[in-house]
């Protein structure tokens, strides 16, 4: 399920599982880097990064290609951000149904040692990805 917040978006899955919130998005140099926040949570944990970017590092680009692409693809297409500090991969299970998992990275997410933390949500493929694709554009811009 995805629903806007007054900062961001936020996707869940079935209650009490998997929700991933993007938020707080901003430029603190007035240049091209840009930040945000990923928190992300499961049965029985929570984690949230700030995640720096270079103009989102394509991620609008990158969803809007997986909602394109709903009639399914085979494996597992991945997105970085510009310090690791989060990774989005995205399967297909050829049903209609994407699989998000979102994986937080830190303190320094490039280093090998970082910590890692991720939660999974689900979208249908078509619409709700349209649509979820339409909004972390709306979220960049």
């Amino acid at each position: 399920m995805l629903k806007q917040l007054d900062d961001g978006l936020e996707i869940t899955a079935e209650p009490g599982r998997g929700r991933v919130r993007l938020r707080a998005v901003e430029r603190p140099w007035n240049d091209e880097v840009l930040d945000f926040l990923c928190e992300i949570a499961d049965a029985g944990f929570s984690a949230t990064r700030m995640v720096r970017t270079l103009g989102g590092d394509s991620l609008p680009a990158w969803m809007a290609e997986l909602a394109e692409s709903y009639a399914g693809w085979k494996g597992v297409r991945s997105w970085n951000s510009l310090e690791q500090d989060l990774r989005i991969e995205a399967t297909h299970d050829r049903r209609a149904h994407v699989s998000l998992r979102f994986a937080v990275r830190g303190p320094r997410g490039y280093e090998a040692d970082a910590w890692e933390a991720s939660a999974c949500v689900q979208l249908d493929a078509g619409e709700d990805m349209k649509r979820f694709a339409a909004e972390v554009a709306a979220f960049f811009a």
